[in-house]
């Protein structure tokens, strides 16, 4: 599976990295597709690492509440024992809540669309000697790609914040490395990865921050087909920039435990499932936050 896939659903946030499929699978010759579904609900303001009360918030509008229903799907083509290329088309289905603060009222102001998101290409490269070695590492680049909208307005015809929009509007650099150690005398692999995207240009007054991810973790048998994947991430992403940014509420670093299941259903089909629960969370300005996230995928080898 495509590493990174985390990150392509939008600003507004989606679930955790499944960056340990590609690490432990490795590059397959032929065609794979695969689909992930994630729920994610972002409804407990804080600032910094303190949660708050949205009643005692005085600024121009207040955050509520951001509901998360993203579809991931992916194709990846081996077309050597050492190269892939992959795409992956996002899908969100959202709603955002704020209130508005206008002469003393407060005026709830909501949204909710479904809408794709942007979609990504990527190149891998795993070199094929180390396929018998207790050691290997993969490599990935490519370009997040400004498929989704960024004007998406409400009933009233009110215009989302940009940082809720489906698409950011520009064009990222996408680059990732990944190591995985798998010893005879130890039961399971280690792998570790680290991720990096990067805008490239501004569009509409809006440049989302730059994000960088290391994951860490032991995929381990446990009977039969099934394996459990113990991992760690953290995260950190940088302010927005530009005239409709909001650079003071963006930005933000995270802690979080991914548990997972994976199951090898038949010798091309595997399911899994994970859960994210943070433990650390630390937000610039005033911002939503969650409390868990949750993903269930399956991946199709169709050589």
């Amino acid at each position: 599976m495509s590493a990174g896939a985390h990150a392509s659903c939008g600003a507004a946030f989606c679930s955790a990295s499944n960056d340990w499929l590609s690490l432990t699978q490795g590059v397959t010759q032929g065609w794979r597709v695969w689909g992930q579904m994630e729920y994610l609900k972002q409804d407990q303001l804080k600032t910094g690492t303190k949660k708050i009360d949205g009643n005692t918030v005085s600024s121009h509008h207040v955050e509520t509440k951001t509901v998360n229903r993203n579809a991931l799907l992916g194709l990846e083509v081996g077309f050597s024992p050492e190269w892939s290329a992959g795409l992956v088309l996002p899908y969100s289905n959202r709603d955002h809540l704020h209130i508005h603060h206008h002469h003393g009222a407060q005026i709830p102001e909501a949204w909710r669309f479904d809408e794709i998101g942007d979609a990504r290409v990527t190149l891998r490269h795993r070199p094929a000697a180390q396929h018998a070695s207790e050691t290997s590492w993969s490599l990935q680049g490519g370009l997040k790609l400004p498929t989704g909208k960024i004007d998406v307005r409400n009933a009233e015809g009110d215009e989302a914040e940009r940082s809720v929009q489906p698409g950011s509007g520009t064009t990222d650099l996408l680059l990732g490395g990944g190591l995985a150690y798998a010893p005879m005398s130890m039961t399971g692999s280690l792998f570790t990865n680290l991720t990096l995207q990067a805008p490239l240009n501004q569009r509409d007054g809006y440049r989302p921050g730059w994000r960088a991810s290391v994951q860490a973790g032991w995929q381990i048998p446990v009977g039969g087909k099934l394996d459990l994947i113990l991992q760690g991430t953290l995260l950190h992403v940088g302010r927005d920039r530009g005239a409709n940014a909001e650079p003071d509420d963006s930005g933000r670093t995270e802690v979080a435990l991914v548990p997972a299941l994976s199951y090898a259903w038949s010798r091309k089909l595997s399911v899994y499932g994970q859960l994210e629960l943070p433990v650390y969370q630390n937000v610039n300005g005033i911002q939503l936050t969650h409390d868990y996230a949750v993903s269930l995928g399956l991946s199709l080898t169709l050589n």
